[in-house]
């Protein structure tokens, strides 16, 4: 767990590197994976760009009943900014949530080296 986070980390060593940049994939088991438009700074709160994203993922899910967000950052950065992302994903989920309120949804944080994924959100439905 890290400090002041109260959200189990699933093994940070993993990298976000094999979702494609700001477009939904389809995978052959229905699955969706969307990396989130960035947000503006080190503001938390969804804009309405990601909101308008989270819909499109909800929507082409369909029966998909798991929504998995993860905060992307890169290694060796200041723990307020694995607080920021990890906020950021929190708020995804919780979005989705009302959109269906029957999601599963799960929350995790995982370091990346790709330098655009850092601050993002990663969104999978399955």
């Amino acid at each position: 767990m890290n400090p002041g986070t109260g959200v189990a980390q699933e093994q940070q060593s993993k990298s976000v590197t094999q979702v494609e940049a700001l477009s939904v994939r389809e995978s052959e088991d229905k699955s969706y994976v969307k990396v989130l438009s960035d947000h503006p700074g080190r503001a938390t709160a969804l804009t309405a760009r990601q909101k308008a994203e989270i819909r499109e993922i909800v929507g082409k899910a369909g029966e998909n009943q798991r929504f998995i967000c993860t905060a992307a950052s890169l290694p060796g950065q200041r723990e307020s900014m694995y607080r920021v992302s990890l906020i950021r994903a929190q708020l995804v989920c919780e979005y989705a949530r009302t959109l269906v309120p029957s999601l599963k949804t799960t929350v995790q944080q995982k370091t990346t080296s790709v330098r655009k994924f850092n601050g993002r959100v990663v969104v999978v439905s399955k």
